[in-house]
């Protein structure tokens, strides 16, 4: 715990006071994630044991506990859900972005592609190179693909693999907290959020500074209760991934409900309803999916919290609606780059 604090703390930092070095830090992630990548699959093809192409594409393993195939398969597409949230973030960082109404919706699409195709890849890599199912699903390590690396290629390489991650999470945690503190900053713009002055502040380099101390402490406020309790910090993290799953179906239904006549520079066209609703559907099975027990039988250790935690975020942005909001929110702000960033 205490090492994530401290972690936070830096990329607080960074956001800050070195917006260089972060600009650097993005493109080495960049670089560290695909060269990584690159050399985890070439070792994995070279020096482990390889399991035959019709296990990997045909055979079927259920250790849920559960006897329906069709709910086995529903659990098994959270994963392919949980890998492809998270590209709006670019959409975030629109005012400091150049020709954002191009460059942003290229951003988010291009993110998703190359997810798809490189997780993709990796996938039948992970599967080709599996040794032993069971102790992967019964590690201590509390890390499956660490197990996964360990049995495949050896200690020394499993230990290199978890420095590639540790490196592609700090990277990625330090862009969290821009596009967070950005978040925030948009609300306080809009009277949307308490102590919108102070928030919507801006420093001498022009950076919300105040926004960026705010997400660093309220990140801070995630990581406490682990030590307490896994199962409460469990529910926190499900409860964060459902309700971004929640205002990407809440976004799109509104789309869908309101005709708009000018297209702007990036437009899907006659797609774009269709895509849109792909998009609805999508983003509503998984607010159901995450939700859904993942084992059986339903014990207190193995029991799904996400529920759980979307309740209590709705009903604590509702009662801030109702206490707050509904007050002091008239909409939002128009900006440009006369007024703004």
């Amino acid at each position: 715990m205490v090492i994530t604090l401290v972690v936070t703390l830096i990329h607080g930092i960074l956001n800050i006071h070195n917006l260089s070095g972060l600009a650097v830090l993005n493109q080495v992630s960049v670089f560290w994630s695909c060269a990584g990548l690159a050399v985890v699959m070439l070792v994995l093809s070279v020096a482990a044991e390889h399991r035959q192409f019709n296990w990997v594409f045909t055979d079927y393993e259920n250790k849920t506990g559960f006897d329906s195939p069709i709910y086995v398969f529903m659990l098994g597409m959270i994963g392919a859900a949980y890998s492809l949230f998270g590209c709006e973030c670019a959409a975030s960082v629109n005012e400091e972005t150049q020709d954002a109404d191009i460059a942003s919706p290229w951003a988010m699409t291009m993110s998703i592609v190359t997810a798809w195709f490189v997780g993709l890849i990796f996938l039948i890599s992970l599967l080709f190179s599996i040794q032993d199912m069971d102790a992967i699903l019964n590690t201590e390590l509390h890390m499956p693909v660490a197990q996964l690396f360990q049995d495949a290629v050896g200690l020394w390489a499993a230990i290199a693999f978890l420095i590639l991650m540790v490196t592609c999470q700090f990277c990625t945690g330090a862009t969290t907290v821009t596009v967070a503190s950005r978040q925030i900053y948009a609300l306080a713009r809009d009277n949307a959020a308490p102590m919108s002055p102070f928030l919507y502040a801006l420093n001498h380099q022009k950076i919300p500074a105040n926004a960026i101390w705010i997400t660093t402490a309220l990140t801070s406020m995630v990581v406490l209760p682990f030590p307490l309790s896994e199962h409460v910090f469990e529910t926190i993290v499900s409860a964060a991934t459902v309700a971004i799953h929640l205002a990407y179906a809440l976004v799109l239904g509104c789309r869908l409900g309101v005709s708009i006549e000018r297209q702007g520079r990036f437009s899907l066209g006659r797609y774009s309803t269709p895509i849109t609703w792909i998009g609805f559907l999508w983003a509503t099975y998984a607010i159901f999916a995450f939700m859904l027990p993942t084992a059986w039988p339903i014990e207190a250790n193995n029991a799904n919290y996400a529920g759980l935690g979307l309740f209590i975020v709705a009903g604590t942005t509702y009662c801030f609606w109702l206490g707050w909001g509904r007050f002091h929110y008239v909409g939002p702000t128009v900006m440009n780059d006369a007024t703004d960033l």
